[in-house]
């Protein structure tokens, strides 16, 4: 069920404030963050992203080339790292087309509610507001174009997490880099190259002759976990998130005859999702280069994809896939919480 762009799901994310001065703001003053989750609805743009993400034992980076046409079309054509050379992903509203050349097949998902329009975005604006304080950090430049950098600090740990450079004409997010809790950066996603303007329809046509992969949804989609999981027609268990993480979505799918449980969690920021199924289906790990982990006392894997990390692992009876923009740690504490 994991396809490779539900594992390097790479969005930037974005964040901002008013530069009035130095030192932690309180939520009161953050007027510019409703402008900036909206901007990419009334700006059009296109660039090169390279993701990083600092492991123990390597940085794992992925390059690709954005174009995105407002209001909802984007498309993400990869370079790197090689086993994604000529993929791509395009999202068309709030459907998403994963492309894989070398098996000419397209993947049709829904695209990340976080990231629609309307009253997703509001609920978005809610979590970071509820979630986050900002200290401003000064005016500055990347690639050339004045921004407005922030520091991000998760009101329940009192940590930073995020470093974000936002441009101070258009909104669009070109910097961020994300920290562990112990203060180390772990990640960063940059927007290089970045040309403001419109992009042609066609560059988000669907190859031909590709054959289309769509799961069946088997029950509409809820931000309900217990729902999906009382649906789900085996014992499904849901994560016991804490640190400001709200469930945004649910899906139960069928892809190939195999019944798969799909929740996703935010703080606002961050994204978090769990797949689950009472089938032996796996991601194939071995491109990532994994980590050997336990679970419950049973054999794990983790490894990362840019700035996106996963974790996999069985209980026995269930199988199970963590995936989301957090550290080793964190997502071996989601992890144990679903199987004790």
């Amino acid at each position: 069920m994991l396809q490779r762009a539900s594992l390097a799901a790479l969005t930037l994310l974005a964040c901002s404030l008013t530069p009035a001065g130095a030192g932690s703001r309180s939520d009161a003053d953050l007027p510019l963050l409703s402008q900036v989750l909206a901007a990419p609805a009334t700006v059009s743009y296109s660039g090169i992203v390279e993701t990083v993400r600092m492991e123990s034992r390597a940085t794992v980076r992925s390059v690709y080339r954005i174009e995105h046409r407002a209001p909802d079309l984007t498309r993400r054509t990869y370079s790197s790292p090689p086993r994604f050379l000529g993929d791509s992903e395009i999202v068309k509203g709030n459907l998403k087309f994963s492309i894989d050349a070398k098996n000419h097949r397209v993947v049709v998902t829904r695209s990340d509610p976080t990231l629609m329009a309307g009253s997703a975005l509001r609920e978005r604006e809610a979590l970071i507001r509820a979630n986050y304080r900002a200290a401003w950090r000064g005016n500055g430049t990347f690639g050339g174009r004045p921004t407005i950098d922030a520091l991000l600090i998760n009101k329940h740990t009192n940590r930073p997490t995020m470093l974000v450079r936002v441009d101070r004409e258009t909104k669009i997010v070109l910097d961020k880099q994300e920290f562990a809790a112990g203060g180390a950066m772990i990640g960063e996603t940059r927007l290089d190259h970045v040309r403001y303007a419109p992009v042609s329809p066609n560059a988000f046509a669907l190859p031909k002759g590709y054959t289309v992969v769509q799961p069946q949804l088997v029950n509409g989609s809820s931000n309900d976990p217990d729902q999906v999981v009382r649906n789900a027609g085996f014992a499904a268990r849901k994560p016991a998130l804490t640190d400001g993480f709200s469930p945004l979505d649910g899906d139960l799918v069928e892809m190939r005859g195999i019944r798969t449980v799909q929740l996703l969690y935010s703080d606002g920021i961050r994204t978090v999702s769990l797949f689950e199924t009472a089938t032996a289906v796996t991601p194939d790990m071995a491109p990532f280069h994994p980590d050997a982990l336990n679970v419950g006392g049973r054999p794990a894997q983790y490894a990362a994809d840019g700035t996106v990390a996963l974790l996999t692992w069985n209980d026995g009876t269930l199988y199970y896939t963590l995936v989301g923009e957090l550290g080793k740690a964190e997502l071996q504490h989601i992890a144990t919480t679903i199987t004790p």
